[in-house]
This record gives structure tokens, sequence and C-alpha cells, in this order.
């Protein structure tokens, strides 16, 4: 290969770079935990406290977790819920009495099927919130 064989336009490798982005995501939920996850299916209540479209703030739905982290909850829903709505959620465990109460945001949905959505939340820090324990357990 000549040297000037390996002189490509700007506007060339941006267009590359865009392309590889858009299919590396292409199909899948963004990946952006870099802790272990714990496949489960986990009971979860989800209310939404804060959102854009006032109609959803109180609205109190019945999911299931698909998997779980130290700072982070997938679940499936049949209803929509859009990304940047704060939720508060309460997720059954079977090792502990009662139920795990933590608050966090929407960062991604996806539509599965007709009738399933997918949500990525990030969990949040709160006075009032079970998370120092969540942490404990889902730490490896």
């Amino acid at each position: 290969m000549q040297p000037t064989e390996k002189i490509v336009s700007l506007q060339a490798a941006r267009l590359r770079k865009l392309t590889s982005v858009k299919n590396d995501h292409q199909g899948t939920e963004p990946d952006q935990r870099d802790e272990s996850r714990e496949k489960t299916e986990k009971r979860l209540f989800v209310q939404i406290t804060q959102a854009s479209d006032p109609d959803l703030i109180g609205k109190t739905i019945s999911c299931r977790a698909i998997d779980t982290s130290a700072h982070g909850v997938k679940f499936l829903t049949s209803e929509k819920i859009p990304v940047g709505c704060f939720l508060d959620l309460w997720i059954d465990d079977a090792t502990r009495p009662g139920k795990f109460f933590l608050t966090g945001d929407a960062r991604w949905t996806r539509q599965v099927g007709s009738a399933s959505t997918m949500v990525g939340v990030r969990l949040q820090e709160g006075a009032a919130t079970d998370l120092e324990e969540w942490k404990t357990t889902h730490s490896t």
C-alpha cells in the first residue's frame, strides 16, 4: 500500500463512523452499565413522578424486571414511559421482607412487539430510598 492510499477524506471518515455507530446499536438497547447484571423476572410497580406530559404524573404501572444491576433496572411494560420521566419503583425480592423502594429516570425505551415496551432506568440516590441496600445485594 502506498502512503497516499492511507489518506481518507474527513467527510468519508465521518460517514464511516456514523454508519458504524448506527449499525452497532441497531436492534439493541444502549448498554451503558459497566457493572454486572442479574437476569431476573421480579415483579415491580412503577409510578411516574415527573414527566413532560402532566397526564402521566401519578400513573402507577405493574411491570416485570428483565435484569437488574447496582445502579440500573431494565423492565418490560405494556405502557409507554417516555425517556426523561422520573420514576419511583417498588421491586419484590424474595430474599428480604417487603419491597425495595428505589427512584430513577428513564434513560431509554424500545418497542418490543406490538404491545410491550422495554425501559432502561438509571437509579438515583434519595433520602428515603433503599438504594444502599440494593447496591449491597447487587455488588459482585
